[in-house]
C-alpha cells in the first residue's frame, strides 16, 4: 500500500539505544557483543598516540574495497550509516522519493531534514512484509503516489520485520523494462553480514551497474545539469549507454560492537561516489574508526563474523521460538539478528519487563507498525531465557 507524503512520524527519532538506558538486560538494541573482540580493541588503542595526526581514509578504503570485492574508486568511508544516509539524502534535488516501510527510520528522516517529503509504501503485514515490486510499480501514477519515484529505499534484512528480499526483486526496482529511467535505489545493508544468506547482496551490483537502458536519463522534475551535477549519470559506456545507479549503505558497528565509534560506508558507481564525497566534510571519520575498518578486513575479522553469524542465527531462532511459546505472534522466520513479535497487550508488557530491569524495543515508532508490537534483539540462550521469565511473570501481572 502506497501512502501519501505525510508529516514526520511523531517518534520516528526514538531509537533502542533509549529504551536501554539503564536496564539491566537489553533485548533493544541490535549490537551484537557488548564490546569489541580483543583484536580489534588493540588496534583502536594502537591508534591512539597518533591522534595528533589528522585521519587518512586511504588506505582503509582500500581494505573494505578489496574485503568487498569492488574497486576502492567504489567506496567511501562514512560515520556509520547515519552519515551515508544524510550525504544521499542531500546528493540531488528529489522529486519523488519512496520509501519502503516499515524499515530503519533513519532514511526517511534524512531526506525530510534534507527538504524532501517521501512517499511510504508500506508491506502488506499478510505477506509478512514481503517485497513485491510490482506493487511499489502499481501505486505510481495514483492519487497517493501521482509521480513515479525517483528514488527507492528498502533495507536488506529489513529492520524491525527482519525480513530479507532477494536480490533478484530488488533488482526489478530499478529494472528498465519496467521503471522510471531515473530510477535510484538505496539498499541499507546494516545487518546483511550476519543475516542468513549474505549473497543477497547488492555490493557488487552497486558498483558496476547492473542495468543498462539507451533511453536517456531523465524525467520531468530533473534536467540532464541536475542528474550530471548530482553524479547520478554513469560514465564510460557508448552510444548513450547508461547504468541504473544502486547505491548500497553497509555497517561495522552491529556485528563488532562499534556503535560508539561510529564506522559505516557507501558502495556506488565512482560517478555517485565522487559527489557523495563532496557533500562530505573533511576528515569525517575518525583515526580510530579507520583503524577499526583496517582490524575487520582481516582473517581474524572474517572469522569473528562468520562466527557471529552462526551465533545470531541459532539466537535468533531460539529467540522466535521462545517468543511464540510464550503466547507472542511472530510472522516472520527471522533472516537478521532481532525478532519481530505482536502481542495484544505489548506495551503493557513493555512496561512490565522495563520494570524488571529488562529493555525491549517499542515497534510502533515504526511507520505501518502500532502499540502491539515489539522488537527483540538476538542474544544468547541465558538472556532469553530470563526474558521468557520476565514475560510469564509480566503477562499474570498485567489486569
Amino acid at each position: 500500500m502506497t501512502t501519501p507524503d505525510q508529516p514526520p512520524h511523531p517518534a520516528a527519532g526514538h531509537h533502542g539505544d533509549v529504551d536501554a538506558r539503564g536496564a539491566r538486560l537489553d533485548l533493544a538494541v541490535n549490537v551484537a557483543v557488548d564490546q569489541p573482540p580483543a583484536f580489534l580493541a588493540e588496534a583502536i588503542a594502537r591508534e591512539i598516540p597518533r591522534l595528533a595526526a589528522y585521519p587518512d581514509a586511504a588506505p582503509a578504503t582500500a581494505a573494505l574495497a578489496a574485503e568487498l570485492g569492488v574497486p576502492t574508486e567504489c567506496v567511501l568511508l562514512t560515520n556509520g550509516s547515519a552519515e551515508a544516509f544524510t550525504l544521499v539524502a542531500h546528493l540531488t534535488r528529489w522529486r519523488a522519493p519512496l520509501v519502503v516501510e516499515p524499515q530503519f527510520t533513519e532514511p526517511g528522516q534524512a531526506l525530510l531534514h534534507a527538504g524532501s517529503a517521501f512517499t511510504a509504501h508500506l508491506l502488506d503485514r499478510a505477506d509478512r512484509w514481503a517485497l513485491d515490486p510490482a506493487a511499489i510499480e502499481a501505486g505510481c501514477g495514483s492519487a497517493a503516489s501521482p509521480v513515479a519515484p525517483d528514488l527507492v529505499v528498502v533495507g536488506n534484512p529489513t529492520n524491525p520485520t527482519s525480513r530479507l528480499h532477494p536480490r533478484a526483486e530488488l533488482l526489478r526496482l530499478v529494472d528498465p523494462a519496467t521503471t522510471p529511467p531515473d530510477r535510484v535505489l538505496l539498499v541499507d545493508e546494516a545487518f546483511l553480514d550476519v543475516a542468513t544468506d549474505p549473497t543477497q547482496t547488492l555490493v557488487r551490483d552497486a558498483a558496476s551497474g547492473t542495468h543498462r537502458t539507451n533511453a536517456p536519463l531523465t524525467s520531468a522534475g530533473h534536467s540532464n545539469a541536475d542528474l550530471t551535477n548530482a553524479g547520478l549519470t554513469s560514465s564510460g559506456h557508448t552510444s548513450g549507454d547508461r547504468t541504473r545507479p544502486i547505491i548500497v549503505t553497509g555497517s561495522l558497528t552491529k556485528t563488532y560492537g562499534l556503535a560508539g565509534l561510529r564506522a559505516g560506508y557507501v558502495v556506488s558507481s565512482p560517478d555517485v561516489v565522487r559527489r557523495l564525497r563532496d557533500h562530505q566534510p573533511h576528515w569525517s571519520v575518525s583515526s580510530l574508526a579507520l583503524a577499526a575498518v583496517l582490524a575487520v578486513c582481516t582473517p581474524q575479522g572474517r572469522d569473528f563474523r562468520d562466527a557471529q553469524r552462526e551465533r545470531l542465527r541459532r539466537n535468533a531462532a531460539h529467540l522466535a521460538d521462545t517468543l511464540r511459546a510464550r503466547g507472542l505472534h511472530v510472522p516472520v522466520d527471522p533472516d537478521g539478528p532481532f525478532v519481530l513479535a505482536q502481542h495484544p497487550r505489548a506495551a503493557a508488557l513493555r512496561e512490565g519487563l522495563r520494570a524488571k530491569g529488562i529493555a525491549v524495543r517499542r515497534g510502533d515508532t515504526f511507520r505501518g507498525l502500532d502499540d502491539t508490537w515489539l522488537r527483540f534483539a538476538a542474544r544468547d540462550a541465558g538472556p532469553v531465557s530470563e526474558l521468557a521469565g520476565g514475560i510469564r511473570a509480566v503477562l499474570e501481572e498485567i489486569p
